[in-house]
């Protein structure tokens, strides 16, 4: 992600971190990847779990994984229930959205346009 300083939000392929960083990028990469993603298999559903993560960080300020070396994530996104929101003063909208992004199975997880169909996430 990227924040212009006029506040303009622009998304990028999550791979893009390793040509600007290569020494962080394996880090930091691995806390966006989608389970399929660690065994070798990416697909546009993989960003829609990317998403997920990205609106965890967003909304509580820190990512689920952070501190956790790639091993460690790979092990907590495959192995383990998918992260979640923490605090209770998000909308069950906003909640609600955020797990159908982060569904371990790709292919019961919501694809962008049933995400786009999602009219409000700030009120219920």
């Amino acid at each position: 992600m990227f924040l212009s300083d006029e506040g303009l939000v622009k998304l990028s392929d999550y791979g893009l971190g390793e040509y600007l960083n290569p020494f962080h990028s394996a880090k930091s990469t691995a806390w966006y990847m989608a389970p399929e993603a660690f065994g070798g298999e990416r697909e546009q559903k993989s960003d829609v779990w990317s998403l997920g993560i990205s609106l965890i960080e967003l909304a509580e300020g820190r990512n689920p994984f952070e501190g956790y070396n790639p091993g460690k994530v790979r092990d907590r996104v495959c192995e383990y229930r998918p992260p979640s929101l923490f605090s209770e003063k998000w909308s069950a909208t906003f909640m609600g959205f955020v797990k159908k992004c982060l569904v371990k199975d790709e292919e019961h997880r919501w694809s962008v346009s049933e995400l786009m169909e999602v009219s409000s996430l700030s009120e219920d």
